[in-house]
């Protein structure tokens, strides 16, 4: 049982991860790096004892972690979510095209849904 689920959660979290692991690695890869540089300059002020630019440097850093963050989701994810969009239309435009009569082509064409008060209040 428990097997089939552990199977279930690995196809999930690939399909989940497969579009997006060269933004996530490009992502990671420039934290760390900014990370790095953060901690030579910290330990170059422990140093020198000149920590006139130190606060500075953090909110470099903070700054750069967020920018980066958000090209990721601009460049990565943005990219992500037409293609679903685009996938959606097209199986509702194959659907349609198809002619299949599913037996709710006539909700679909109705304007306004009556709820169940508004039944009630039409049937007299």
């Amino acid at each position: 049982m428990y097997n089939l689920l552990k199977i279930g959660a690995l196809i999930a979290a690939g399909r989940f991860l497969k579009p997006r692991l060269k933004g996530l690695l490009i992502l990671a890869a420039f934290w760390f790096l900014v990370s790095f540089l953060h901690s030579e300059y910290r330990s170059y002020v422990e140093l020198s004892g000149n920590a006139d630019y130190l606060i500075t440097a953090s909110l470099t850093k903070i700054v750069l972690y967020v920018l980066a963050f958000f090209f990721y989701v601009l460049s990565t994810e943005r990219k992500i979510l037409q293609r679903t969009q685009q996938d959606i239309e097209v199986r509702t435009t194959q659907e349609r095209a198809s002619g299949q009569d599913d037996g709710f082509d006539f909700l679909r064409e109705k304007k306004k849904l009556q709820d169940s008060a508004e039944q009630l209040l039409n049937k007299d």
